[in-house]
Order: C-alpha cells, then structure tokens, then sequence
C-alpha cells in the first residue's frame, strides 16, 4: 500500500512538472500569439510618433478621431504618392473634420522640402506630414506599393488599405 502511495505521488509530482505554467500578469516575456498584426483588418492603430519638418511631435495623443483617421505611407520623392496627394488637397471639403496624416521613413526629411514645394501640403491644416520614428512604417506598411492608405475608425481600429493610386471614389466610403 505504501508503494502504490509513493508511486502515484512520484507520477504527480512528474506531471506537475511538465504541465504548461500560466505566466503571471505583467510577465517581462509574451508569447508569440500575443503579438498584435498591425496589417490586420480590426487591429488597432499602433502608437505612432511623427516629427514633422518644423521639428514639432505628433503622436496618437495629438489626433483628434471623430470619425475616420487616414494615415498615408509615402515617400516624398515618389511621383504617384504626389499625385494621391494633390487628389487628397483638391477634395479637401469632402473631408470636413477627418485628420490625414502623411509619413514618410526617417531618411526623408530632407526630402519634405521638395514634395512640399510640388504639392503645397503644408498650406492645408488637415493635412499634417512629417517622418516616422516609432516604427510604424514597418509595423503597418505591407510592402505593395506607394503610397499606401491605412484607414482606421474613431475606436482606432484598421477598417481599409489602400495601395498605389487609388480613386477618390474608393475613399469616399470612408470619407463619412
């Protein structure tokens, strides 16, 4: 009796052992399923912080979402991201209250200059542009082509991208 005793304990002490541990809230490490896909329809707008050309920061604080958010991935020198841009600047008035936010890598700031120039984004206060240093190019961008639009609704979630040049009549929608 002592030995079928002593062995159920040794087998449930073996099984302890090897059963998968919890990890305790606030844990330094997460697991893999954890991490958020920012690229993901539904996912949440990662934080972001933006430094625009006059030096001043803009972070996800700073956005104001009553409706929807269009965040524009873009490089300055590109011609089709100028023209989605100038296509933003002529349908302004459909925008009303909606924020567009224009950012580029960290290397092109001295780049914003020049799109500026062919452009005049900097005379639209709805339009903020600026570069990117909290990686969130890389967290968002899908790498299919430039410029690319990620829209995401007053919960900051991700409804829509957008890549290359894309229609005013595909924004509309969302325009709301």
């Amino acid at each position: 009796m002592i030995r079928k005793f002593v062995f159920s304990g040794i087998c449930l002490l073996t099984l302890a052992s090897f059963a998968p541990q919890k990890q305790k809230k606030g844990a330094f490490m997460k697991s893999t399923s954890e991490k958020t896909d920012y690229k993901a329809i539904g996912a949440p707008l990662p934080e972001l912080r933006v430094i625009s050309p006059k030096g001043t920061v803009i972070s996800g604080k700073d956005i104001d979402i009553s409706g929807n958010f269009f965040l524009m991935m873009f490089n300055p020198t590109c011609g089709h991201c100028e023209d989605v841009t100038r296509m933003l600047e002529k349908n302004l008035g459909l925008f009303r209250d909606k924020q567009i936010l224009l950012v580029a890598g960290a290397a092109m700031m001295p780049y914003l200059e020049y799109f500026n120039a062919s452009t005049k984004v900097y005379e639209y206060p709805k339009i903020q542009i600026g570069v990117d240093s909290s990686d969130i190019i890389n967290k968002t961008f899908i790498y299919n082509s430039l410029p690319q639009i990620n829209i995401y609704d007053k919960e900051r979630r991700l409804v829509k991208i957008f890549t290359g040049e894309v229609p005013l009549d595909s924004l509309k929608p969302y325009i709301r």
